[in-house]
């Protein structure tokens, strides 16, 4: 029963965030409860950014159950105020921050991730195929 009152609430933040950002209440409220439903997938952002892309070739080649996902606010981030940082844990060796959530998505999750409430994800690096190909990750996130 508790898990339906955590559902409510996430939806309910997110709505709200999103109807301040100019959604109609209506669609915010159908927006949000569509991305808590099927999951947010998405692409992480600044995943280029200094020696990013050596830690995704470390994480490629590591295995999924090894590796945590965790989000967390990006209060020092001068160029945006909703910025929220994508940080993979690995087990036994440490943390890595390999980006961002993309801004459209961070400006509704940001509010959800103020209040505590808990988001689960899990993340896969994508790309590398030819040579000097840069490597992406795909974040799956769900409530």
């Amino acid at each position: 029963m508790n898990d339906i009152h955590i559902i409510r609430r996430t939806v309910a933040t997110m709505a709200n965030q999103l109807h301040k950002l100019g959604y109609p209440l209506s669609n915010a409220f159908k927006t949000a409860w569509k991305r808590v439903k099927e999951s947010m997938t998405c692409r992480v952002s600044g995943v280029t950014y200094g020696k990013r892309q050596k830690l995704l070739q470390f994480i490629a080649n590591r295995k999924p159950e090894d590796l945590t996902v965790y989000l967390q606010r990006d209060r020092a981030n001068t160029f945006d105020k909703f910025a929220v940082a994508v940080v993979v844990g690995i087990s036994n060796i440490g943390y890595a921050h390999i980006g961002y959530l993309p801004s459209g998505l961070s400006q509704s999750l940001a509010k959800v991730i103020d209040k505590g409430i808990g988001l689960q994800a899990d993340v896969k690096v994508i790309g590398g195929y030819g040579y000097k190909e840069t490597l992406g990750a795909l974040i799956n996130i769900t409530v």
